[in-house]
């Protein structure tokens, strides 16, 4: 029989690798958020540091190991009072699975924004960009907006404009990325 080589076991050890990898890959349907933009580079998203409400430094890199929700938000943005609700409630459905909601607040007065997270009930951390560096950082020229991003802080896809954070389609979209994370 011909032997092409595809069958030493090197060239078997890696088209299984790599069927795993394209398998699970193909596994994550971003469709199920409409207007969502899958990120496909899946390059390092930039890394910051900025303050919460505590005053205590908070950075992206210290969520590394989970799937985060990074939010650029303000108070006087009708929009992101539209999706603030939504997106509470699906911290709270996956907090306990690996998953943050992430948001920054921008070009915001600090006293507007404590009270818009009172009236809201905002449990996930926030913390504040009062200059926008961190958006316009990430390209974001509007608010509300959103990134998805993966435990080695890549970039997973992001969201220009509010959502439902809370409908189907979100919570199988969350829930099949940390599915992916624990695989």
């Amino acid at each position: 029989m011909f032997n092409h080589g595809l069958t030493h076991p090197f060239f078997l050890l890696f088209f299984a690798v790599w069927s795993v990898q394209n398998l699970a890959a193909r596994e994550i349907d971003y469709s199920l958020v409409p207007s969502i933009e899958q990120l496909k580079d899946g390059a390092s998203m930039p890394d910051f540091t900025l303050p919460d409400p505590g005053g205590n430094k908070l950075s992206l890199k210290d969520f590394r190991g989970k799937i985060v929700m990074l939010n650029f938000w303000a108070s006087w943005c009708d929009p992101c009072r539209e999706e603030m609700p939504s997106m509470e409630r699906l911290y709270q459905e996956f907090r306990d699975k690996g998953f943050v909601v992430l948001a920054v607040n921008v070009r915001d007065k600090r006293e507007d924004a404590l009270a818009f997270m009172r009236k809201f009930n905002v449990t996930y951390p926030v913390v504040f960009d009062p200059s926008g560096r961190w958006l316009l950082r990430y390209g974001a020229w509007g608010l509300p907006n959103t990134y998805i991003i993966g435990p080695e802080g890549e970039g997973l896809a992001r969201m220009r404009g509010h959502a439902d954070w809370y409908s189907s389609g979100a919570r199988a979209l969350i829930g099949a990325l940390l599915n992916q994370k624990i695989k």
